[in-house]
């Protein structure tokens, strides 16, 4: 028996709905009719545009091969970052009077989904793919996005491009390592982007509230032809959906001014939310160093192992939805802590933070006994 969602027919559908939700209304004076407005936009855009990336990616050879490194057994299309860049940004562009500081997030996740896109069907250097997204962080930079945490002196400025530079594309290329199983990247971009909103609903970032509901949408969408455990995925995010996901993230939480207590508060929060990230990229590249698998930056961003968080936790037999829901829920728990931590002290801070690096302790142990 076939799905409604094997059927043309339902496609259409669903990308005539999302277009007509795209389009401006007024629903501004109603927040939570707004904010679901943006998300089933941009799912249903996500699910309608998808049979004609799948005959994209089909048409150019845009298909990832199975390998001994590759969970899959099939080839797969690998162009589904094409969906959600067009979902998300339709939905933001129709709906969004765009300020400086947000035409540089936009502009410069553009920038980082193109390269990714050519690096997707013909396969780029690394050095070229750093200077790309370099250039998009000066990009953000110029437009007045930047982390705020030193005097407003010449070596503060160097200070804080230099942790940009770092956060963004540390944070968009840990999400793209994170994108190794079915239903995962997505899913924990559905998760990190709802732990975001409910962030900048809590200090009154409405704007920045809908911004990210309509990039959680894109992700969600995804999951219709990813999310699939019994049968092959449709189609893999690729590096240009799994880079502009976190590119747009990791951008909005340094546009984001998320406490008025100083900068230990207002970065920690996002530090947690992003954490499984930042522990996956760290542990996989200590490891790698260790092995003597990395030996410079050129094999440390081409390199393709099965040694990611998602990867040794299926070694212990888990299957792969259950690696989703586990890491998902690592995520979770990690951001609402910093949902909490910012109504708390300097001391309560502390405390939480503690407790992220005994959570991680204890998982790096885990994992080292199962390497």
């Amino acid at each position: 028996m076939r799905l409604p969602v094997d059927h043309l027919a339902f496609r259409v559908a669903a990308l005539v709905a999302g277009l007509s939700l795209a389009m401006p209304w007024h629903a501004y004076g109603h927040l939570w009719l707004l904010g679901g407005k943006l998300v089933a936009a941009s799912v249903l855009l996500t699910v309608g545009l998808m049979p004609a990336v799948i005959r994209l990616a089909r048409m150019m050879g845009a298909l990832d091969q199975p390998s001994a490194r590759r969970v899959h057994a099939e080839p797969t299309p690998r162009l589904g970052g094409v969906a959600i860049l067009l979902s998300a940004n339709l939905t933001l562009f129709l709906n969004f009077d765009f300020s400086l500081q947000l035409k540089g997030v936009c502009i410069s996740a553009l920038i980082v989904a193109l390269l990714s896109l050519w690096d997707d069907v013909h396969k780029l250097s690394a050095g070229i793919k750093l200077a790309v997204q370099l250039l998009a962080v000066a990009v953000l930079i110029a437009s007045g996005v930047h982390a705020e945490l030193s005097p407003n002196l010449w070596w503060g400025t160097l200070l804080e491009t230099v942790i940009t530079a770092v956060w963004v594309v540390g944070i968009a290329n840990a999400f793209n390592f994170l994108d190794g199983i079915n239903g995962l990247a997505a899913s924990l971009a559905a998760a990190t982007c709802a732990l975001l909103a409910l962030l900048a609903w809590d200090n009154h970032k409405l704007y920045m509230l809908m911004i990210t509901l309509a990039v959680m949408g894109s992700a969600l969408g995804f999951l219709v032809d990813n999310a699939r455990y019994a049968r092959p995925a449709r189609i893999f995010m690729g590096d240009a959906g799994s880079i502009y996901l976190g590119w747009m993230m990791a951008s909005l939480a340094v546009m984001g001014d998320w406490s008025s207590k100083g900068p230990l508060m207002a970065y920690s929060a996002p530090v947690l939310i992003f954490s499984v990230m930042i522990f996956d990229m760290i542990h996989t590249t200590v490891a790698r160093i260790v092995r003597g698998d990395v030996r410079n930056f050129r094999q440390w961003i081409g390199y393709t192992g099965r040694d990611h968080l998602h990867h040794r936790l299926m070694n212990m037999g888990i299957s792969q939805p259950q690696a989703v829901l586990i890491i998902v829920s690592f995520s979770l728990m990690m951001g609402l802590s910093a949902l909490a931590l910012l109504q708390g002290t300097r001391f309560g801070v502390a405390l939480l933070l503690a407790q992220a690096v005994v959570f991680y302790g204890l998982l790096t142990v885990l994992m080292l006994r199962r390497a």
